[in-house]
């Protein structure tokens, strides 16, 4: 089972093949140079995930260019942002490890077939840095 402590990148995405009808994985710096991307997209595949030792999680996001000192000080100190190594870190959530499987908590819930699936997902492991959580590959950053 991996050690997921620390900061990992975003490699790969999936996204709608139409030529072929499938969904496919994408390396990020793929997705980047297409013409058609979508921005949101674009902007998350910059992120970090940040794995720590007290079971969060949360999603490293580039500071804003837009964003003055002054607005930076009020959603640091209102709580809806931290500020790690220069970078904010936004949408915490939290994993664990049970069974010998490493687990995150997506926040998503769903109903598929008449049961009810919860937000705990299973972390699948590529290879041996890399790691595959809900529409992204993340690998373990250097």
């Amino acid at each position: 089972m991996m050690n997921l402590i620390g900061k990992w990148n975003i490699v790969e995405t999936i996204q709608y093949n139409e030529k072929k009808g499938s969904m496919d994985w994408v390396k990020a710096e793929d997705y980047l140079a297409q013409d058609d991307l979508d921005r949101e997209m674009a902007e998350m595949l910059k992120y970090q995930v940040l794995f720590e030792e007290d079971g969060s999680f949360g999603f490293l996001m580039p500071m804003p260019e837009d964003i003055s000192q002054k607005e930076l000080d009020e959603a640091v100190a209102s709580g809806e942002f931290e500020l790690r190594d220069g970078m904010l870190l936004v949408d915490k959530h939290h994993w664990k490890v049970e069974n010998g499987k490493n687990l995150a908590d997506t926040g998503h819930e769903a109903e598929v077939m008449g049961e009810k699936i919860g937000p705990w997902e299973e972390l699948k492991e590529i290879d041996a840095d890399t790691i595959e959580m809900m529409m992204f590959r993340l690998r373990k950053a250097e």
